[in-house]
């Protein structure tokens, strides 16, 4: 039975709008409400928020590259046990942002979005400050590493639950038409945080460095250290602010209406939403025999639940997911976004995480020189300071180690990310995100094997530029690709009451491939005395790795938006402009774009309309090739008729043949994966 909200004005009770929504699919209900276009402001409020904690947590994950060289000069430690001090702190980071994914994914799904929003930057703040303090106490009298390790897991824990709360909040709380574009601007931040990582840390270097008097051609241990220890806690703790901001700002975000239906308290969402509506009206529905009106008689099914042992409900839990998951195959959804981070963070985070030698590597024009100074007596008994990361000027001073380093890192990283990711948020309504993500994957594939062939030629010659020109192309293509759709994806794709521990462990599985690439590239690559050809061969390792990428993504992840062209009524504000006026008829640049299918479509039939599976898609394959075969055969056997009969032949069936060939070729990258839609 449909129905209609009626938003009443407070003083006259004039009816100001209406809402048309299904009362008795009550997700379906919600989402009409959120859809109405006067929640605009209030959903890009929502965005702020969100991308005010996910700046943060690119801050904090990508300010180790600048930090670390400082920590190795005022703390230093030779590099026979557990290689450089960054490793030790990018692999505590990640492995608490894994357990931060997992756990609070969880605790999302189970308590709520709201009441578990803020206490991550909760956790950030409070790591971020603990980690500035950190010393090595008395004459050494405790490992630094070690707070610092301990302070940096907590922290990761942290960071890593913004991921699935941001993502699920802002996908909640967006209507259908803007969703894509709400999730990739809170992604955006990634780029944004990594930049300002760099920016801050050669901005802080400067300021400090100019106020404390220190020269960049200083070398006296004692002079520098100091002010160097001063540069890098700066730098760290700078990234609590804008954590205590959104701290204190997710505290006004209501509950979303999503996740309050799930849990049957459709009253309370409706609620939810009509404390953000921008009118000085109540929401109310037209129907007196509404479920709306009876919703908060019903039990919630909590409620009615009996006390269970703790195995016990686990046991019940696991069963409830395997059974989701086989119904519809849906499980094909989940272990492809998973396979598909990991496959993806291999590569990006091989390339942009703990990468001083590997930015100096590709910088390199010359052979390098050989070392004749150390930077501090405690360093005497090693072959060279470890902060100490460009083979090219070995002797070089930290000042200009730090400087140089921040530098390279925006012109050959952020000069490629930031631009993928802003041409990805203007274009996101206009490419279908999961074939897309496909031929970005294919893409990518193409640059690594360009670049790790070539390596062995450009490698110490004038011809280096080419090695950095793909480099910062294949930043560029993370970003427009899979680095934004990996993050994206999860956060539509699964129903509400499993978004935030679907979500948890597609992230987490991302930062385990960030964990063995990390481990990889410190034990093989970067061990001992370096050897190009294994840098050359780890860029030609992430060919197979993007080119598996493309297909998990090709036979596993549905579309979540309709072909175009879709003959579906438009969502609600579709044709409504911003002004508010409705449009008589759809502009050339609506048609480009491909509408958003709503969250709760996606999860009632993940796969409307396409073909998945890894089986059925390769025998579509050999189908489609057979086919192929058989109408060139039909067309030349038309020819020679042709040929033979002269204009005797029957010029309709000719006619008719060619226009059905037509139409099978006709497609917008979506018709390889769409049977129909009906």
């Amino acid at each position: 039975m449909g129905g209609y909200f009626s938003s009443l004005n407070a003083t006259t009770g004039r009816v100001a709008d209406e809402i048309e929504c299904d009362l008795h699919d009550p997700e379906r209900a919600v989402q009409s409400v959120i859809d109405y276009p006067g929640l605009d402001k209030f959903q890009w409020k929502v965005w702020w928020v969100a991308a005010s904690g996910f700046f943060t947590t690119s801050y904090s994950i990508f300010a180790v590259n600048v930090i670390s060289p400082a920590l190795s000069y005022v703390y230093p430690e030779c590099t026979h046990s557990w290689s450089t001090n960054s490793l030790t702190i990018n692999l505590t980071t990640l492995t608490g942002t894994m357990f931060g994914m997992l756990i609070f994914g969880h605790l999302a799904d189970r308590y709520g979005r709201k009441a578990v929003y803020g206490l991550e930057l909760g956790i950030v703040v409070v790591a971020t400050v603990g980690m500035t303090t950190a010393s090595s106490g008395h004459l050494n009298s405790m490992n630094v590493y070690g707070w610092i390790g301990f302070w940096r897991a907590l922290l990761g824990i942290g960071l890593g639950a913004e991921y699935p709360l941001s993502a699920i909040i802002a996908a909640e709380w967006s209507s259908t038409k803007s969703r894509g574009r709400m999730i990739a601007a809170v992604f955006l931040m990634q780029s944004l945080g990594q930049l300002a990582a760099y920016g801050f840390g050669l901005a802080i270097l400067r300021g400090t460095s100019s106020r404390l008097n220190l020269s960049s051609d200083e070398t006296d241990f004692n002079v520098a250290s100091p002010v160097i220890d001063v540069v890098w806690r700066t730098t760290i703790g700078i990234g609590a602010i804008p954590a205590l901001i959104s701290l204190f700002l997710r505290r006004t975000i209501p509950e979303t209406p999503h996740y309050l239906v799930k849990k049957g308290q459709l009253a309370d969402a409706i609620a939810a939403v009509s404390r953000v509506l921008p009118l000085d009206a109540t929401l109310q529905p037209t129907d007196h025999d509404d479920p709306v009106a009876q919703s908060p008689e019903r039990p919630i099914s909590n409620l009615r639940k009996q006390r269970k042992g703790r195995w016990a409900s686990i046991i019940e839990y696991v069963h409830r997911v395997k059974e989701h998951l086989v119904e519809k195959g849906r499980w094909r959804a989940l272990l492809g976004v998973m396979a598909t981070w990991w496959l993806l963070d291999l590569a990006y985070y091989g390339l942009g995480l703990d990468n001083p030698k590997l930015i100096s590597t590709i910088w390199l024009s010359d052979a390098p020189p050989q070392s004749d100074i150390s930077a501090s007596p405690d360093e005497a008994g090693c072959n060279n300071a470890a902060w100490r990361s460009d083979p090219a000027q070995p002797n070089i001073t930290i000042y200009n180690m730090l400087q140089q380093d921040s530098l390279r890192n925006i012109m050959t990283i952020s000069s490629g990310a930031l631009p993928g990711s802003i041409v990805i948020l203007l274009a996101v309504d206009y490419l279908p995100r999961t074939t897309w993500m496909g031929w970005m994957f294919v893409a990518l594939a193409a640059l690594f094997a360009i670049n790790g062939g070539t390596f062995f030629v450009t490698y110490e010659t004038d011809t280096h530029a080419l090695t950095m020109t793909l480099y910062v192309l294949a930043q560029f293509v993370f970003n427009l690709g899979p680095n934004t759709m990996t993050f994206m994806l999860p956060a539509e794709l699964f129903t509400t009451k499993y978004r935030g521990t679907f979500y948890g462990l597609a992230a987490a599985s991302g930062k385990l491939g960030a964990i063995t690439i990390l481990l990889i590239t410190n034990f093989a690559v970067f061990k001992g005395d370096f050897s190009h050809w294994k840098f050359a061969a780890l860029l030609l390792g992430f060919c197979p790795a993007m080119l598996l990428g493309a297909f998990i993504t090709w036979v596993w992840i549905p579309e979540v938006q309709y072909p175009r062209g879709h003959d579906d009524k438009p969502a609600c504000g579709d044709d409504v402009s911003e002004a508010g006026i409705v449009s008589e008829s759809p502009t050339f640049r609506q048609k480009l774009k491909l509408r958003n299918r709503p969250l709760a479509d996606i999860a009632q039939n993940p796969d409307e309309g396409q073909i998945l599976g890894m089986r059925r898609n390769i025998a579509r394959l050999f189908r489609a090739a057979q086919s192929h075969g058989t109408d060139e055969l039909r067309r030349r056997r038309t020819e020679d008729r042709m040929s033979r009969r002269g204009n005797s032949i029957d010029q309709q069936e000719i006619m008719q043949y060619n226009h059905e060939m037509e139409e099978a070729d006709v497609g917008d990258g979506l018709g390889i994966r769409h049977m129909h839609y009906g």
